[in-house]
């Protein structure tokens, strides 16, 4: 939830990182490029008494040298774990010891023909008592942009893995999928440790995209591209390959998207006008075939330095398998306007027609002071859940504390259902997250607020790879999710951090009698022992509650529950 200020200005011309936000489900390819690069700067590298640098502890990026070049950073990461309910149930609790063993590497390269940031640890859980607690959960997250010819051709690499809860309500558990390499967290410092295997997924994300870019002088920029995208989920936690889904009722989706668009450069300002057709095809055993072919033209006009109008007219045809099959077939259109009040601040508000219904979006990320940034957006689309990944993983860069953020403006970026957990089947989504962040000389304070629905529009065809214990809400209901985060972080020396943070969180699922609520609190701290040596220690509580009765929630007595937890860590995390 924490992310470092120091946004440069986004030019006001980005009018395709403005309107097309608000449909970035249709739209899944990368939204950085040269043409308009990542809003995440490289700040200066911190003395070792800034609070960043005990942050950095938690990932390798922050051990890159600032000179540029390539930097490989192993780490190993020891954790023992004493939880009071292992298996997450109302009755029958049963106390546990957890060893967390988590050797990772993380990749930094900076050099003319590459900009990468790649780190990989699977985390191997082993429990003493309860040896079916046993298992591996892959923690993966990394862009790259590879330049093949200077100024023609470049391949875009992402992928982003970690354990996620399983069923709705757990939204207090943290905003996102947030892997934990070791160290001390920032923004998820309860994440899924305390989760019964039963009751959290691993979910993996992976695309490759290589594209053409040519600028013609003054008169535009042209960009032909091609993207091939796996997204999967698989159950228990139990499986080890990353890239190849495995295991026990393991789905998986594959998308190919090819883009064409061109953008017209300054010889035609105060007029700037972008044309893309854009036509993905979908297909695997989580939700069928898909296929989804957008054609839009956008004309924006730059009425001062601060302010873009900008106007839109298109068409899409979209097909979904499942029951009853989806079809839309559409006009698109849309008006917006760009605020650009400061170097570091951009505002985008849109409203238009598209997936078959009016809808509005926002985007926006506002330095209220040097050291206080306020971010919003709210986007609508029509998708599965493995969809939905991949379109929040073409957004992200990283920072150099791993953090995932919008490249467009730099806002945290929560990679998730957003508290709703995993559900086969087709939805009509909207989602608005807000937060709140500001950096002191020892102090980091975060909040955050996210609202997210999701409509069934249809049911998993046959034959599809459902989510067991976890039924799709009826065709028509709607599910909805309300979660809040607080966190606060403050250094007491050169060598000793403390971390704080709570969390409230509930959710409705739909076609039940009833809803569900979670609540956490966790309170840990850090210390340097050495300038590549850590110690942490944290406890943390967390509380769930329900009184939907149409909802499972698997556990070994295998009936619909409430349960409280309460969770103590300690470790040690070397970086070498």
């Amino acid at each position: 939830m924490i992310v470092p200020l120091g946004i440069p200005a986004r030019v006001t011309w980005a009018i395709a990182a403005g309107c097309l936000l608000s449909a970035r489900m249709a739209l899944a390819f990368p939204a950085s490029d040269p043409t308009s690069p990542s809003a995440v700067t490289t700040a200066p590298p911190p003395s070792e008494s800034d609070l960043r640098h005990q942050l950095q502890m938690q990932s390798g990026f922050g051990a890159a040298s600032s000179g540029g070049g390539w930097t490989f950073t192993p780490m190993l990461s020891l954790q023992e774990a004493w939880t009071d309910n292992i298996l997450n149930t109302t009755n029958n609790r049963r106390w546990d010891v957890l060893t967390l063993f988590t050797p990772s590497i993380a990749v930094t390269g900076d050099v003319p023909n590459a900009q990468v940031r790649f780190q990989y640890g699977p985390q191997f859980r082993l429990a003493a008592r309860t040896p079916q607690e046993n298992g591996v959960t892959n923690q993966l997250v990394g862009t790259g942009l590879f330049t093949i010819v200077q100024d023609e051709f470049y391949v875009d690499a992402r992928a982003f893995a970690g354990g996620s809860p399983l069923g709705g309500g757990f939204g207090a558990l943290g905003p996102g999928v947030t892997p934990n390499f070791g160290g001390l967290s920032t923004s998820n410092p309860l994440g899924t440790t305390g989760l019964s295997n039963q009751n959290q997924v691993q979910t993996t994300s992976v695309s490759v995209a290589p594209y053409w870019l040519h600028r013609f002088g003054d008169t535009g920029t042209a960009k032909i591209g091609y993207q091939i995208n796996e997204s999967s989920f698989s159950q228990g936690n139990t499986y080890v390959p990353i890239f190849f889904p495995t295991g026990h009722n393991t789905g998986y989706n594959v998308t190919n998207e090819g883009v064409a668009q061109f953008e017209t450069g300054d010889r035609f300002a105060p007029f700037r006008n972008l044309t893309i057709a854009d036509a993905q095809i979908g297909n695997g055993n989580f939700q069928g075939n898909s296929q989804q072919y957008t054609v839009i033209n956008q004309l924006g006009y730059l009425v001062n330095r601060d302010i873009t109008v900008f106007g839109q007219l298109g068409y899409e045809s979209l097909r979904f398998d499942g029951i009853p099959p989806t079809r839309i077939n559409d006009v698109i259109w849309g008006v917006g306007t760009t605020w650009t009040p400061n170097a570091d601040s951009q505002i985008t508000v849109t409203f238009g027609h598209r997936y078959g219904e009016n809808n509005f979006g926002f985007n926006g990320s506002y330095a209220l002071t040097a050291r206080t940034r306020i971010s919003a957006y709210y986007t609508t689309g029509i998708q599965n859940d493995l969809q939905g990944l991949q379109g929040q993983l073409d957004l992200a860069s990283l920072t150099t504390t791993g953090q995932t953020v919008d490249s467009q403006t730099g806002a945290p970026l929560f990679i998730g259902n957003g508290g709703l957990g995993f559900q086969s089947g087709l939805f009509r989504t909207k989602s608005f997250t807000a937060s709140v962040n500001t950096t002191l000389d020892r102090d980091q304070f975060g909040l955050s607020l996210q609202i997210s629905q999701s409509t069934t529009l249809a049911l998993a065809p046959l034959g599809s790879v459902v989510i067991v214990n976890v039924p799709t809400a009826p065709v028509g209901s709607t599910s909805t999710a309300k979660s809040i985060y607080g966190t606060w972080l403050h250094q007491i020396s050169d060598d000793l951090t403390l971390s704080s943070s709570a969390s409230f969180s509930s959710s409705h699922f739909g076609g039940s009698s009833g809803n569900q609520q979670s609540w956490a609190v966790s309170i840990g701290m850090q210390y340097l022992i050495s300038q590549t040596l850590a110690a942490t220690a944290s406890y943390s509580f967390f509380d769930y509650l329900t009184s939907a009765q149409n909802i499972l929630i698997f556990n070994r007595s295998g009936q619909n529950q409430s349960y409280y937890q309460n969770l103590v860590l300690v470790g040690l995390t070397k970086q070498f």
